[in-house]
């Protein structure tokens, strides 16, 4: 599945024509009553303050202000809410950097996109409207050491819902693709978690712990939590 849920929108102008009309009418002793021309109303076009989104170095739109859109062959996708973090969490020897948190709805999926959707998100999808949470971080290993580490192990909002991170994630990227840091590396990743309920006022995030070479824990798991505002 393609990382479609970063993308796109467009906003629209939209102009509101106003026109006047007059009549004409005799007076009592059929002189003619002479009327004012009506003057043209200033007109203003309604504008969408949602900005156009910029792309990223590989090319894709990228969602960052709540409101944006963008239509998909597979479903039309948007912007609910961001929290912008920009926050390190210490899972030593790792430093973990949330960027941002996005709650983004899925709307009109067809019928191949939202079976695929199902089966990377393990879980029950509408195909007229699901949404979920995305999660954009990086983790880098401060240590020369080779460690293990496995990201995200649950999402819980304030809606009461728990999310297996490990099970659920939905989005596969070259961070997903091997749980071993080499001493000195950096992984950027992006997770997605299907949500039953997209009106979600804050979100945990429980980060697995590490372990060395031999598998003994070096630092156990970190929660931290955010609100949208």
């Amino acid at each position: 599945m393609s990382k479609f849920f970063k993308v796109l929108t467009s906003s629209l102008v939209v102009g509101v024509l106003l026109a006047g009309c007059g009549s004409n009418s005799d007076s009592s002793n059929g002189a003619e009553e002479t009327k004012e021309e009506p003057k043209a109303a200033e007109q203003k076009p309604l504008k969408n303050d949602v900005p156009k989104p910029e792309k990223d170095e590989s090319g894709n739109y990228i969602l960052n202000v709540p409101g944006q859109k963008v239509k998909d062959d597979g479903a039309t996708a948007e912007l609910l809410k961001i929290k912008e973090v920009n926050e390190t969490v210490d899972i030593s020897p790792l430093k973990v950097t949330i960027e941002d948190i996005k709650v983004i709805k899925l709307t009109d999926l067809d019928e191949e996109f939202a079976e695929g959707l199902e089966w990377m998100a393990d879980t029950k999808i509408n195909p007229e409207e699901t949404s979920y949470v995305q999660v954009n971080y990086t983790a880098e290993n401060t240590s020369d050491s080779n460690i293990e580490w496995y990201d995200i192990m649950n999402v819980v909002t304030d809606k009461g819902e728990q999310i297996d991170g490990q099970l659920k994630d939905f989005i596969s990227d070259d961070g997903d693709s091997d749980s071993q840091f080499i001493g000195k590396v950096k992984k950027e990743y992006t997770d997605g978690f299907v949500v039953k309920n997209e009106d979600i006022n804050s979100v945990k995030l429980v980060f697995g712990y590490t372990e060395d070479e031999d598998y003994n824990e070096i630092t156990p798991e970190q929660t931290v939590e955010y609100t949208f505002e």
